[in-house]
């Protein structure tokens, strides 16, 4: 019985703190993660479910030869503070590697990457 009151216990209190511990988390990509496009995006634009600071944001871009895809620096949008775009030149077709980083107002850091392709 103590190890299922115990069991019980910890569970709660790892619900109760779990905001404590949250990271902002990718909710949506522009391109999506593994599209394949009919023509190049202008832009790569990414929503995340909490606000973002813009000089800690960064999209790094390489195509499938790794080699890195010249950006400019990632803009925050004025209305939704959860997104961040960049502006993209025109690509070649191929396959693209999308890198991201950022750290939210409480200071927590994440990044991910994702691919998608242009045809």
């Amino acid at each position: 019985m103590k190890v299922v009151a115990t069991m019980a216990l910890l569970l709660t209190l790892a619900s109760a703190t779990g905001g404590a511990w949250a990271h902002a988390a990718l909710q949506s990509a522009s391109p999506a993660a593994s599209a394949v496009l009919a023509k190049a995006p202008k832009e790569i634009r990414l929503s995340f479910n909490e606000a973002v600071e813009g000089p800690f944001s960064k999209i790094a871009l390489s195509d499938a030869q790794h080699a890195a895809v010249a950006l400019p620096a990632v803009q925050l949008d004025a209305k939704n503070p959860k997104v961040m775009t960049v502006a993209v030149p025109p690509l070649k077709p191929g396959t693209y590697q999308v890198q991201w980083s950022t750290m939210t107002r409480d200071g927590h850091k994440t990044k991910g990457q994702y691919s998608f392709q242009v045809k």
